[in-house]
Parts: structure tokens; C-alpha cells; sequence
């Protein structure tokens, strides 16, 4: 166990999430021992989840999530994922009148007050390409502020803590793209991504059926060679939105 100091704690997170440092550098920390029971996952494997988040990204070299390992901490065994200096910029919530121009609108409302507003996204390569992963890892929370960008312009993916489940529960804000063709580039590495599941800590990190239903996720992209549509039968967009 390396000298982790805990220097802060996410107060609006779901589950026990830790700001950490040690001689390594800063983390985020999320200890098995914070988990809350989910009725639709297995418990005591949402670290897990973040470590094959980050794993599936490397396979896929994408470089979609930060460095995440498992390690021994100050509360236990938990996720460790490298801090990163950046701010959700890719998704926001705008009156009608005002969403950017080349932006993707994805739904609208009323806010609390009354008045008409539109959630919509940046309309990227780099936000299709996240989008891409969502859809094979399964990602059922990913909200606007797990999408975080740095001074350089990188956007990466965190909070992974429920994904990979065997059952279809992909909930996201990136639904800009729904029905469009996936680039050849894309393809091309999911196939080569399929190829190295059976070799790979995925195996070790997902059960039996959540390893059948990625591949199957996988074939499926790999086949239609477009970005699925939302399921009827789960919520098509996380709440809150960040």
C-alpha cells in the first residue's frame, strides 16, 4: 500500500469517491468498501468496472479513460484513477436561442423556473469516438460531467463505475449521433479490439455473461457500422444531466 493521504471527498458522488495523493501524484479514489448496493449490478464490483473502463480504452488505444488501477488505499481495496486538470466544456444546457452553432441538440424543456432550455453537445470527433466507447462498454450514467476537457483541448471519460452489465442499459447525453455511420477507422480497431478480449485482465475483471454480452456489442457495431439508438426500455438520458 503506497502512502495515500486523503486530501478531499466528491460530496455529490453516488458512492464513497476520494481525492488522494502520495508520492505518485494525485488520484481518484473509490474504495470498495463506499460501494452502495445497485440492484442491477453485482455487488462489490463497481472498482472493478472503472479498472476495465480504463483497460478496454488501452486495448482499444484510444486513450478515452485516465489511468485507472486497483491498489490498496487508506479504506481498503478501491479504484485509483490519475487526477486530471480539466472541466466538462463538450455539453451544456442552453435557451433554444443560444445553443452554438454546429452543436447537436438532444433533448428539450422546461427548466424549474418556467422557461424553455435545450441540452446539447459539441459535435467532435472526439465526442463521437467517446460516444462509440459508450456504446460498446455499455455505459449506463454517462452524464455531461463525466466528460472533461483539458486546457489542450483532450476530452476524456470518467466515472465508470457502471458499465459492462450483460443486460442493454446504455444511458448518455452523447445521443447526437443516432442512426450515423461509424468511421472505417473506428471499425477497424473495434475488430482488432475483439481479437484481444480472450488475452486480456477483462477476463479477470467481468463474469462469464458480461464478457458474451461485450462481444456481442462488439459484433453488432462491427455489422451495422452505425451508432445505436436508445432502448425503450431504459431511461435514454441520465438524471441530473452533470
Amino acid at each position: 500500500m503506497d502512502n495515500y493521504k486523503v486530501i478531499g471527498q466528491m460530496v455529490n458522488a453516488s458512492n464513497s469517491t476520494l481525492v488522494v495523493e502520495s508520492d505518485l501524484g494525485r488520484f481518484i479514489y473509490k474504495p470498495l468498501s463506499g460501494e452502495r448496493p445497485l440492484w442491477d449490478f453485482p455487488d462489490h464490483t463497481l472498482h472493478q468496472r472503472e479498472r476495465a473502463a480504463y483497460v478496454a480504452s488501452q486495448l482499444l488505444a484510444w486513450d478515452v479513460v485516465p489511468e485507472t488501477t486497483i491498489a490498496v488505499g487508506p479504506y481498503g481495496i478501491g479504484s485509483f484513477q490519475k487526477w486530471i486538470d480539466a472541466e466538462p466544456t463538450t455539453v451544456d444546457i442552453f435557451s433554444p436561442s443560444e445553443v452554438p452553432e454546429g452543436w447537436l441538440t438532444i433533448m428539450s424543456g422546461i427548466d424549474e423556473d418556467g422557461d424553455q432550455v435545450t441540452l446539447a453537445h459539441e459535435n467532435s470527433d472526439r465526442l463521437k469516438q467517446i460516444a462509440v466507447f459508450d456504446a460498446l462498454i455499455n455505459n449506463a450514467d454517462r452524464k455531461a460531467g463525466h466528460l472533461l476537457t483539458t486546457e489542450s483541448g483532450q476530452t476524456y471519460g470518467i466515472d465508470h463505475g457502471v458499465t459492462f452489465n450483460s443486460e442493454d442499459k446504455l444511458r448518455t447525453v452523447l445521443w447526437g449521433w443516432i442512426g450515423q455511420s461509424i468511421p472505417e477507422q473506428y471499425i477497424n480497431d473495434l475488430k482488432n479490439f475483439l481479437s484481444k478480449i480472450s488475452d486480456s485482465e477483462l477476463i479477470e475483471l467481468l463474469d462469464e455473461s458480461e464478457i458474451a454480452a461485450l462481444q456481442s456489442r462488439l459484433n453488432l457495431l462491427i455489422e451495422q457500422k452505425k451508432l445505436p439508438s436508445p432502448s425503450p426500455n431504459w431511461p435514454a438520458v441520465p438524471w441530473p444531466v452533470f
